[in-house]
C-alpha cells in the first residue's frame, strides 16, 4: 500500500513564509564587514579590493549625534581617506544645514543631504555622477536599517561600525526595536562578526552580496 503523504497544517504553511520572509529580509541587511569604528577600517586593504568611492554616514559614525563640529577623529579619518586618494562623499539623512556644514569644515566637496535612507535613489544618482561602479564602492554607517539596507538594494559593499552615542537616546523606539532584533538575529547566525580589520567583502561567498 502506497505511503500516504502528510498535508501541512496551516499553521506549518505560516511558519514556513514567516520563516522565509525573515531570512530574506535579514539576508538584505547583513553587512560585508562589523568594526567597532571607523578608525579600525583598513584602507588599505580596501584599495587591494578594488574600492574607489567611500559613502560615510554622518551622525553617529563618523561624529557623535548632536556634535556640533568635526571632532579629531573624524577629521582625521577623512584626511587618511583623502591621502589615499578615495573619492568621499558625506551622506546623512539630516538637514542640507548641518551636512553641508561639516563638509565644508572637513574641506570636503561631495555630500548628500535629506538622503532618505533606506531609499537608494540619491545615492544611486551620486555613484553614477562620480563615475564609477557599486561594487567599487563602500558605504559606511551605524544602522543596518538605513545604511546596511540601501548598500544591499544598490549592490555595494558596506561596513558597520558600533554607533558613537547610544541609539536609545537618539533613536525611534520601534526602529531601535527591529534594529536590536536583526543585529541579534545576524550574531545568532554567525553572519555579523566584530572584526578589527576588514576579512569578509563583498567577494567572499560567505558575505555575497544580493
Amino acid at each position: 500500500m502506497p505511503q500516504k503523504y502528510k498535508h501541512k497544517s496551516t499553521e506549518q504553511i505560516q511558519e514556513n513564509s514567516s520563516s522565509f520572509l525573515l531570512g530574506f529580509f535579514v539576508n538584505y541587511l547583513r553587512p560585508s564587514a562589523y568594526v567597532t569604528s571607523i578608525q579600525e577600517i583598513d584602507l588599505d586593504l580596501l584599495k587591494k579590493q578594488g574600492i574607489k568611492l567611500i559613502i560615510c554616514d554622518l551622525d553617529n559614525t563618523l561624529v557623535p549625534h548632536f556634535t556640533k563640529f568635526p571632532t579629531k577623529k573624524a577629521k582625521d579619518f577623512v584626511d587618511k581617506v583623502k591621502e589615499k586618494e578615495f573619492n568621499f562623499i558625506l551622506v546623512s539623512n539630516n538637514t542640507s544645514k548641518r551636512v553641508s556644514f561639516f563638509a565644508e569644515k572637513l574641506n570636503l566637496k561631495n555630500y548628500i543631504s535629506n538622503a532618505k535612507k533606506p531609499f537608494p535613489k540619491e545615492i544611486k544618482k551620486t555613484i553614477e555622477k562620480i563615475g564609477v561602479k557599486p561594487q567599487e564602492t563602500v558605504i559606511i554607517g551605524d544602522m543596518l536599517i538605513t545604511d546596511i539596507l540601501v548598500a544591499n538594494f544598490i549592490h555595494t559593499e558596506s561596513i558597520l561600525v558600533q554607533p558613537l552615542i547610544d541609539p536609545e537616546k537618539t533613536m525611534n523606539k520601534i526602529l531601535l526595536f527591529v534594529e536590536k532584533f536583526i543585529f541579534k538575529k545576524l550574531t545568532k547566525d554567525n553572519l555579523i562578526v566584530k572584526s578589527e580589520i576588514i576579512k569578509k567583502t563583498i567577494y567572499n561567498e560567505d558575505y555575497e552580496i544580493l
